[in-house]
Protein backbone atom coordinates (compact mmCIF):
# COMPACT_ATOMS: atom_id res chain seq x y z
CA UNK A 1 0.00 0.00 0.00
CA UNK A 2 1.30 3.18 -0.94
CA UNK A 3 0.51 6.12 1.81
CA UNK A 4 2.57 8.39 -0.01
CA UNK A 5 0.71 12.31 -0.74
CA UNK A 6 2.59 14.43 -3.25
CA UNK A 7 2.09 18.35 -2.29
CA UNK A 8 2.62 20.84 -5.54
CA UNK A 9 4.76 23.32 -5.55
CA UNK A 10 1.86 25.59 -5.84
CA UNK A 11 0.24 25.08 -3.00
CA UNK A 12 3.64 25.05 -0.90
CA UNK A 13 3.63 28.66 -2.47
CA UNK A 14 0.53 29.51 -1.32
CA UNK A 15 0.84 28.08 2.10
CA UNK A 16 3.94 29.70 2.59
CA UNK A 17 2.52 33.24 1.31
CA UNK A 18 -0.72 33.01 3.72
CA UNK A 19 1.58 32.48 6.79
CA UNK A 20 3.78 35.11 5.39
CA UNK A 21 1.03 37.32 4.27
CA UNK A 22 -2.34 36.42 6.45
CA UNK A 23 -0.98 34.80 9.55
CA UNK A 24 -4.17 37.40 11.31
CA UNK A 25 -6.69 35.81 8.96
CA UNK A 26 -5.49 32.89 10.12
CA UNK A 27 -5.81 33.44 13.60
CA UNK A 28 -9.39 34.97 12.97
CA UNK A 29 -10.26 31.56 11.20
CA UNK A 30 -9.11 29.41 14.14
CA UNK A 31 -10.66 31.48 16.96
CA UNK A 32 -14.11 31.54 15.05
CA UNK A 33 -13.96 27.72 14.62
CA UNK A 34 -12.89 27.34 18.50
CA UNK A 35 -16.34 29.57 19.46
CA UNK A 36 -17.91 27.22 17.10
CA UNK A 37 -17.14 24.64 18.53
CA UNK A 38 -13.67 23.17 17.43
CA UNK A 39 -12.72 23.26 21.36
CA UNK A 40 -15.19 20.87 22.42
CA UNK A 41 -13.86 18.61 19.70
CA UNK A 42 -10.67 19.37 21.08
CA UNK A 43 -11.43 18.38 24.46
CA UNK A 44 -12.78 15.24 23.16
CA UNK A 45 -9.70 14.62 22.18
CA UNK A 46 -8.40 14.41 25.00
CA UNK A 47 -10.71 11.42 26.65
CA UNK A 48 -10.61 9.54 23.35
CA UNK A 49 -8.46 6.01 23.43
CA UNK A 50 -9.68 5.36 20.03
CA UNK A 51 -6.71 4.56 17.75
CA UNK A 52 -9.06 4.46 14.71
CA UNK A 53 -10.33 7.90 15.29
CA UNK A 54 -7.22 9.35 15.68
CA UNK A 55 -6.39 7.88 12.72
CA UNK A 56 -9.09 9.31 11.14
CA UNK A 57 -8.47 12.51 11.84
CA UNK A 58 -5.12 12.23 10.80
CA UNK A 59 -6.23 11.42 7.20
CA UNK A 60 -7.93 14.75 7.04
CA UNK A 61 -4.57 16.62 6.45
CA UNK A 62 -4.72 15.58 3.06
CA UNK A 63 -8.04 15.83 2.64
CA UNK A 64 -7.78 19.91 3.70
CA UNK A 65 -4.76 19.79 1.58
CA UNK A 66 -6.23 18.23 -1.44
CA UNK A 67 -9.67 21.01 -1.05
CA UNK A 68 -6.71 23.76 -0.88
CA UNK A 69 -4.96 22.27 -3.83
CA UNK A 70 -8.32 22.64 -5.93
CA UNK A 71 -9.59 25.33 -4.09
CA UNK A 72 -6.23 27.47 -5.61
CA UNK A 73 -6.60 25.60 -9.23
CA UNK A 74 -10.08 26.68 -9.26
CA UNK A 75 -9.15 30.16 -7.63
CA UNK A 76 -6.42 30.51 -10.43
CA UNK A 77 -8.09 29.86 -13.19
CA UNK A 78 -11.10 32.56 -12.61
CA UNK A 79 -8.22 34.92 -12.09
CA UNK A 80 -6.84 33.98 -15.66
CA UNK A 81 -10.21 34.92 -17.04
CA UNK A 82 -10.90 37.37 -15.15
CA UNK A 83 -7.86 38.85 -16.26
CA UNK A 84 -8.26 37.88 -19.47
CA UNK A 85 -11.53 39.54 -19.94
CA UNK A 86 -10.38 43.02 -18.83
CA UNK A 87 -8.00 43.03 -21.63
CA UNK A 88 -10.98 41.14 -24.13
CA UNK A 89 -8.82 38.13 -24.58
CA UNK A 90 -11.68 36.07 -23.42
CA UNK A 91 -12.52 34.85 -27.44
CA UNK A 92 -8.94 34.03 -27.97
CA UNK A 93 -8.50 32.05 -24.78
CA UNK A 94 -11.60 30.25 -25.77
CA UNK A 95 -9.57 29.40 -28.71
CA UNK A 96 -6.80 27.55 -27.31
CA UNK A 97 -6.81 23.62 -27.31
CA UNK A 98 -6.28 22.90 -23.54
CA UNK A 99 -5.61 19.02 -24.51
CA UNK A 100 -2.31 20.84 -26.26
CA UNK A 101 -1.55 23.18 -23.77
CA UNK A 102 -1.50 23.27 -19.98
CA UNK A 103 -3.10 25.41 -17.40
CA UNK A 104 0.70 26.41 -16.48
CA UNK A 105 1.57 27.71 -19.53
CA UNK A 106 -1.83 29.72 -20.27
CA UNK A 107 -1.58 30.57 -16.96
CA UNK A 108 1.88 32.24 -17.31
CA UNK A 109 1.26 33.46 -21.01
CA UNK A 110 -2.01 35.54 -20.03
CA UNK A 111 0.02 37.17 -17.33
CA UNK A 112 2.68 38.06 -19.27
CA UNK A 113 0.03 39.04 -22.56
CA UNK A 114 -1.59 41.38 -19.87
CA UNK A 115 1.58 43.01 -18.07
CA UNK A 116 2.97 43.74 -21.77
CA UNK A 117 -1.19 45.19 -22.64
CA UNK A 118 -0.36 47.33 -19.57
CA UNK A 119 2.54 49.08 -20.93
CA UNK A 120 1.39 48.94 -24.59
CA UNK A 121 -2.45 49.25 -24.56
CA UNK A 122 -1.97 49.87 -28.09
CA UNK A 123 -0.47 46.35 -28.93
CA UNK A 124 -2.50 43.70 -30.62
CA UNK A 125 -3.89 41.52 -27.60
CA UNK A 126 -4.62 38.52 -29.75
CA UNK A 127 -1.23 38.36 -31.35
CA UNK A 128 0.55 39.10 -27.62
CA UNK A 129 -1.07 36.20 -26.15
CA UNK A 130 -0.21 33.77 -28.77
CA UNK A 131 3.31 34.93 -29.09
CA UNK A 132 3.50 34.49 -25.40
CA UNK A 133 1.86 30.83 -25.57
CA UNK A 134 4.89 29.61 -28.49
CA UNK A 135 7.49 30.77 -26.14
CA UNK A 136 6.31 28.80 -23.38
CA UNK A 137 4.47 26.06 -25.09
CA UNK A 138 6.36 21.99 -25.42
CA UNK A 139 4.25 19.42 -27.35
CA UNK A 140 4.32 16.44 -25.59
CA UNK A 141 3.95 15.01 -28.88
CA UNK A 142 7.20 15.84 -30.93
CA UNK A 143 5.09 14.29 -33.85
CA UNK A 144 2.84 16.52 -33.65
CA UNK A 145 0.84 17.84 -37.24
CA UNK A 146 -1.19 20.55 -37.56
Amino acid sequence: MNNQFVLSYELLVLLRWLIDNDENKIKKIIGNALKSGLQEELQLLDNTENLSELSELQHSITDFLGVMEALLLETSSEHIKEKARQQKLLPSLDQIDTTLCDDTTVRFSVEKATAELAENPSANAKELLYKELLKRWQPADKNLKN
